[in-house]
């Protein structure tokens, strides 16, 4: 697993976690605030009860006033009482602001009822009164009833507004914390299909693929994981070399010196490509096998999937079944190209469909009130998904040349030559005297490759600010020289891929020749053109 996928398994799992963490505490304060809600909708029923009784305790103490019966006194005594009793209850579950309103009432409330029992109840059981104490009785009765009732309208208004004011807030809390865990979410649900097929894809390529494609192919070929372990042998590689699959599968290949002596000097270069992440091709090796020496040329060559070493294939052929190297080479190339073109069709549609859906959040959640720092990740977010699409893009373009088949060598170059300069500050010029070129697509892709190889030699191992890219026509001949001026390099070695840029150009009958001074290193490569209108005719063109 490379560094990039677990860092976006480890972001999408911690992404779940904080989803998760949310959703609980917002359940619990949500849980909580209704809780609250119930709290201050008793409080305001309790209130309402309190007001009614305190509304019976003055009308009764009015009617008795003026009727002066006793009735009306054993009424105003009753609700007196009960009012009291209320109030108190009521002042133990308030906060401090409400406490003090409500000790002001009662204490209010008291001094009524005192007014009531010492002065206004014993004046009218005497029946002694005149009309001036009449006349102050009413008015201190209509003093009393009036504050009271101001100080209780006060507090109950209050207490209606908080109780709204509490529950539009609530709800605003949970329609905002709602809006966020289905957002998050959601970006779970688009992440999760791209995880599991980046997860699953090289296994799929790597079980299914290549065991397809050795098995089709006539030469014999072994398949080692970046581990070491042997996880595919075709039949050719059986007969060849005289061995049962069980014998060596999951084996690792540091255990064939012991295991299969005989196989030594055949498997060791396995481990040596796998180090070095380079190929080693048209390797001479002699093998005995039941006392007749068997003459093989076999190619050693690492595998990549998303610029990660997948593991080294090892591919044996007879010494005189060398001609038929072309065909492994067409049928690895074929395989490029449909998973160039499967990881275009899948993992492509999944990014623009996730790039997509940010693109409409973002114009949804606008003017919407969002933090901006939500809006920030969003488009953080949504800048991370377009800049892998474009890296996915890469390395199609790495897997398989596309743009080849639809614009020709050159321009495929030209945008190869982008990216190149992007990543290594290197500046590359290209010079052609015609973009349509006479040459096969096929062949066109080993020159690219070529081109390809040598100038990532040139950003490893050469310390060049420029590249010159000549394309000459010399009659039936097209030359590309590839010039770099770097100073005097290092030794021509195959390690550096220059073996496997001879092995490409004698695949189409051409050649390449190396050459280093003090100014740069360069690479000439020579290359056939068919000549004649039959011929022509029987060329793939650049459309």
């Amino acid at each position: 697993m490379n560094k990039n996928l677990l860092k976006a398994m480890i972001a999408i799992m911690l992404l779940f976690v904080l989803a998760s963490v949310l959703l609980f505490h917002y359940l619990l304060k949500t849980s909580q605030q209704i809780h609250d809600i119930e709290l201050n909708n008793t409080k305001y029923s309790h209130l309402n009860d309190l007001s009614s009784c305190i509304s019976e305790m003055m009308d009764h103490a009015q009617d008795y006033i003026l009727y002066s019966d006793q009735h009306y006194l054993d009424e105003f005594q009753k609700y007196s009482s009960l009012a009291l009793q209320k109030e108190l209850e009521l002042n133990d579950s308030l906060n401090s602001f409400y406490k003090q309103n409500m000790t002001e009432l009662i204490e209010l409330n008291k001094s009524y009822i005192s007014f009531m029992e010492k002065e206004a109840i014993p004046l009218i059981q005497a029946k002694s009164y005149t009309q001036e104490d009449l006349k102050y009785i009413h008015l201190r009765n209509q003093q009393f009833t009036q504050e009271i009732e101001k100080k209780l309208n006060m507090i109950t208004v209050t207490t209606s507004r908080n109780m709204d004011d509490s529950i539009k807030n609530t709800i605003l809390q949970m329609n905002e914390r709602i809006l966020l865990a289905l957002f998050i979410l959601l970006m779970l649900l688009l992440l999760m299909p791209w995880l599991f097929y980046t997860l699953f894809k090289p296994i799929l390529v790597q079980r299914l693929y290549l065991s397809r494609l050795s098995e089709q192919i006539q030469s014999a070929s072994i398949f080692m994981d970046r581990k070491g372990v042997v996880r595919h042998i075709n039949r050719a590689a059986q007969e060849l070399f005289d061995i049962l699959p069980e014998s060596v599968l999951q084996k690792n290949v540091q255990e064939f010196p012991s295991l299969f002596p005989k196989l030594q000097g055949i498997t060791q270069p396995l481990l040596h490509a796998r180090v070095r992440e380079k190929s080693f091709l048209g390797q001479q090796v002699s093998f005995n096998r039941d006392g007749r020496t068997i003459e093989m040329v076999i190619d050693y060559i690492p595998l990549f999937l998303f610029n990660r070493l997948s593991g080294v294939m090892l591919v044996a052929n007879l010494a005189h079944r060398q001609k038929e190297k072309p065909l492994l080479l067409d049928t690895l190339e074929k395989e490029r190209k449909r998973i160039s073109i499967e990881i275009h069709d899948w993992i492509g549609r999944y990014m623009s469909t996730i790039i997509h859906s940010l693109d409409y959040i973002l114009r949804l959640n606008k003017n919407s009130g969002l933090k901006p720092e939500l809006l920030d990740s969003l488009m953080n977010l949504r800048s991370h998904c377009q800049n892998a699409a474009i890296e996915m893009r890469g390395i199609m373009n790495d897997i398989h040349p596309y743009l080849i088949d639809k614009v020709g060598l050159i321009s495929a170059l030209e945008s190869y030559i982008a990216t190149f300069e992007e990543l290594n500050n290197i500046k590359v010029y290209i010079f052609y005297q015609d973009r349509a070129l006479r040459i096969k697509k096929k062949d066109q892709i080993i020159i690219y490759r070529i081109i390809q190889e040598s100038l990532t030699n040139i950003a490893k191992h050469a310390k060049a600010s420029e590249v010159d890219i000549v394309f000459t026509v010399d009659k039936d001949q097209l030359k590309i020289e590839v010039v770099d001026n770097g100073g005097a390099g290092e030794e021509f070695a195959v390690g550096n891929g220059l073996w496997g840029m001879k092995e490409r150009a004698h695949l189409i009958g051409g050649n390449v020749v190396f050459a280093s001074n003090d100014s740069g290193f360069s690479v000439m490569l020579t290359v056939p053109i068919p000549g004649g209108q039959d011929d022509e005719k029987n060329q793939d063109h650049v459309d």
